[in-house]
């Protein structure tokens, strides 16, 4: 499954099924980065700085965000 796909299936979760994968992203993201990791966000990170205009500004995704994780 792509992240894509991944992404789209979030809307259909219910709002504890929502929170659940909160938590879970919180403590993945507690753990240490691997080499290879470290590798690809610093590469991203060099992509961005030679075309800033390419990210998403952090309060346009914080937003899309949120209205995605609104209870239905």
């Amino acid at each position: 499954m792509s992240l894509t796909e991944i992404l789209a299936e979030i809307p259909k979760l219910s709002f504890a099924e929502r929170q659940q994968l909160v938590r879970r992203a919180i403590e993945v993201e507690d753990q240490d980065l691997t080499a290879e990791e470290k590798t690809i966000l610093d590469q991203r990170l060099d992509d961005f700085h030679r075309n800033p205009q390419s990210g998403t500004p952090a309060e346009q995704l914080k937003s899309e965000v949120l209205q995605r994780l609104k209870p239905q």
